[in-house]
């Protein structure tokens, strides 16, 4: 219900300025950086204020104040007039409304359920993308026209935003304890911080890649004709996304990945037009559905159970917007390099992604300390892997599928197939006799 609002905002409010025909010539070389480093500061920063307010309501009420401010900003956007004046009511907006994501991802979007974060953000993101389709298709026809449109489209958003944080279910949700991330033990890696930096790498190189790809491909004319097909690319697969991470885990979306980004790798053959081309993209879309979703989701749920739960949150969801900064120049000297040349570069980007994925893939898998009692007699007898006596050690804890997926974020059906093993292997009914087993052994 939040995330809907805010998303619609998100694109609305950057393409009016974008078709504001004043800014046209400074747009890309100035304004379009500055956006996106204001919108990444704005949620960083907004994130380590709340993380230094200690009391919920006040960070509800902050939410609320921003999204008010927001809705106000953009819409007076429509009645400023003169470039100087309406950067700094679009900066002001930019800041403030990224600013306003920064505590629903901590008040809120933590406090989801691990295995369900990347469905709830999916559909979010395809009910706000659906909603925008109508006026994406004007745009491409009449960008000078779409200016308003989009300006009223975005302002009427955050206002929407401001009346669901006065509902009573988001309210609440703001402020009850968040029992799960008191009571679940420490994740060695997350505590450290290192599985936090392991994921930035990783966001970062991949954000480079696409924001390349994204940029020039906005310049091509099919991006006019073609609308249609990107918007539905990112409706169906950020709702998949969300359906295979719920059903099979993390790994599965972001190992699938990488299969998806590579194709992006052969777009520059076809100098990113014509159906070839088109479809090259459209895969790339997808491929970046399947990284950036999990991605941020990762980091919002190593962040709740971390001393700085916002600022992690919001640092996730903000790194696309600052890495763009690096992207945006990078496809400005693309443009002006032959095809083999921006080929090689982008490709050089794609295989630097591989090693840093295996690593992140590497650190979720060991981001708990194995919990299970030191028996090595006991895994020679049953011949337990590695992820079994691990599982088995949670299993012991009487910890329930679902809280030992939480921890070590596979889905739950994953640990349900894990302890089917055990069973079958150590001869046990059920839990209970796999319990009664360990105090025997013991």
């Amino acid at each position: 219900m939040c995330g809907v609002p805010f998303f619609m905002w998100q694109t609305a409010n950057t393409l009016a300025a974008a078709c504001m025909p004043a800014l046209s010539e400074i747009w890309d070389e100035t304004v379009f950086p500055l956006h996106y480093l204001i919108a990444g500061l704005g949620l960083v920063a907004t994130g380590f204020a709340c993380d230094r307010i200690r009391s919920a309501r006040t960070r509800w009420l902050l939410a609320a104040a921003l999204a008010a401010t927001t809705g106000i900003l953009t819409v007076s956007l429509i009645f400023v007039s003169g470039i100087p004046s309406y950067l700094v009511f679009f900066f002001a907006a930019t800041f403030s409304g990224f600013g306003t994501h920064a505590v629903l991802l901590g008040g809120l979007f933590a406090r989801i359920p691990q295995a369900c974060k990347p469905l709830a953000f999916g559909l979010a993101f395809a009910t706000a993308v659906s909603l925008r389709i109508p006026i994406d298709l004007y745009a491409a026809k009449d960008r000078a026209g779409a200016y308003t449109g989009y300006l009223l489209f975005a302002g009427v958003a955050f206002f929407l935003l401001t009346a669901a944080l006065f509902t009573k279910p988001v309210r609440q949700r703001f402020t009850e304890r968040d029992h799960d991330a008191t009571t679940q033990e420490p994740m060695d890696i997350g505590k450290s911080g290192r599985l936090v930096w392991i994921t930035a790498a990783c966001g970062v190189v991949v954000y480079i890649q696409f924001g390349i790809l994204d940029n020039l491909f906005s310049w091509t004319p099919l991006f006019q004709n073609s609308v249609i097909y990107f918007r539905l690319a990112q409706i169906v697969s950020s709702i998949a996304v969300g359906l295979i991470c719920l059903r099979f885990g993390y790994y599965a979306a972001i190992i699938s990945s990488i299969s998806f980004l590579g194709t992006g790798t052969l777009a520059p053959l076809f100098s990113w037009i014509g159906v070839a081309g088109l479809l090259c993209v459209l895969v790339t879309v997808i491929g970046f559905q399947l990284f950036t979703i999990p991605l941020r989701s990762i980091f919002a749920e190593v962040g709740k159970r971390g001393k700085y739960p916002h600022t992690v949150a919001a640092f996730g969801f903000g790194l696309y917007f600052i890495t763009q900064i690096i992207g945006i120049p990078i496809a400005g000297q693309m443009r002006g390099m032959d095809r083999e040349s921006g080929m090689a570069l982008y490709a050089l980007l794609f295989v630097a992604m591989i090693p840093i994925i295996m690593l992140l893939f590497y650190a979720l898998k060991n981001s708990h300390r194995t919990a299970c009692p030191d028996q090595p007699d006991m895994w020679e007898k049953y011949n337990l892997s590695r992820r079994e006596r691990e599982i088995l050690g949670f299993v012991l804890k009487g910890m329930l599928s679902r809280e030992i997926a939480e921890l070590i974020f596979v889905s739950e059906a994953t640990v349900n197939w894990h302890v089917s093993n055990i069973l079958k292997k150590t001869g046990a009914a059920n839990r209970a006799k796999l319990i009664q087993m360990n105090g025997a052994e013991e």
